[in-house]
């Protein structure tokens, strides 16, 4: 007979709580190959991408961040950064590295990036705001110091819960695929110790039984499946239109 676990699925998944840090951090090094740094002294963890180009540094503060997400081309200067509160959801975390992380990450290519959020219903109101139905999860696009930049912020009784923020020069992919995941219907899951303290008032939340090894196996499976994507080739680049033809004089 199987040993079995009640395992929770909350929906909305924004509201959940932050779930298993590894289920980004385990990804991004046994799945994508970024390198870590450790200091036992210090509950910080370093990954680097193998391009040395991205940095995610997990750092716990109470009044601060604590996941920080930045790239920088050494060839060029450009960079761009993003954080997300340690009451982030891991799986919104996990869309944007998943993203970057894609092998054919150069190749995508976004419209916009409120799709996502208008098929799901989200409400656009104006100004580059936007919010959940329930209205408990709020987005803006904001200027600071003369640029456009990405926040993020859920609430309970005007409380924030967490918040996210990507600077003006984000990828527009990766934005996007937080949005998505922001807007998926799928329920997350969650053990008993991962519920304590959530608000259950504003949350659906059904505890089922699982087979404890299938639920062990969750993670090792999603990193299998990222270094399985990482060793396939990517797809090619967009072609590059050709040159506009030159007036004759």
């Amino acid at each position: 007979m199987s040993i079995k676990v009640e395992q929770s699925l909350i929906s909305p998944r924004y509201l959940a709580g932050p779930g298993d840090p590894a289920w980004v951090t385990a990804a991004l090094h046994a799945g994508a190959g970024w390198s870590h740094g450790h200091d036992p002294l210090t509950p910080r963890v370093i990954l680097t991408s193998p391009d040395q180009k991205s940095m995610l540094r997990v750092e716990p503060h109470p009044n601060e961040p604590w996941w920080h997400l930045s790239h920088r081309d050494g060839r060029t200067g450009s960079g761009w950064n993003a954080s997300f509160d340690g009451g982030t959801p891991v799986e919104l975390i996990a869309a944007v590295t998943d993203t970057l992380t894609d092998p054919g990450y150069n190749a995508q290519a976004v419209t916009s990036p409120y799709q996502p959020l208008w098929t799901a219903g989200w409400d656009s109101v104006g100004n580059g705001e936007f919010h959940s139905p329930d209205g408990l999860l709020r987005g803006e696009r904001l200027t600071v110091s003369g640029s456009r930049h990405w926040r993020f912020a859920a609430s309970l009784d005007r409380e924030n819960v967490w918040k996210a923020r990507f600077s003006a020069a984000t990828p527009r992919v990766l934005v996007a695929a937080f949005m998505q995941a922001l807007a998926d219907p799928e329920p997350v899951r969650r053990s008993h110790e991962q519920t304590i303290g959530l608000s259950r008032r504003r949350i659906t939340l059904h505890w089922q039984e699982w087979p404890a090894e299938s639920v062990a196996r969750a993670l090792p499976e999603r990193i299998e499946r990222l270094a399985a994507r990482r060793a396939s080739p990517p797809p090619p680049a967009p072609p590059t239109p050709p040159p506009a033809p030159r007036r004759a004089r």
